[in-house]
């Protein structure tokens, strides 16, 4: 499962046009996020990312489960910090 660095996620919404199913990501305060109930895994997203901001699940072991709107959520970095102080792209 994708997961969205927040931290450097612009909320350009270039995810959200390249993704095949529509409501796998959302932007919710000015940043996408991924519906995990949704993602087909497809991988669009990561080459639609302008500043690489999704990455595959395997980069981050330490991915948590967020709930908004409804919709299981999933995202990087805990508690909506980002990846705190690892590295850029």
């Amino acid at each position: 499962m994708p997961w969205i660095r927040e931290d450097i996620c612009t909320g350009c919404g270039l995810c959200i046009k390249a993704c095949p199913v529509e409501g796998a990501i959302v932007m919710k305060a000015g940043k996408a996020y991924i519906n995990d109930a949704l993602c087909t895994k497809c991988g669009r997203c990561f080459s639609a990312c302008p500043v690489n901001a999704i990455r595959p699940n395997s980069e981050n072991p330490s991915l948590r489960s967020g709930r908004g709107g409804g919709m299981g959520l999933r995202r990087g970095g805990g508690q909506g910090k980002g990846m705190g102080g690892q590295g850029g792209r």
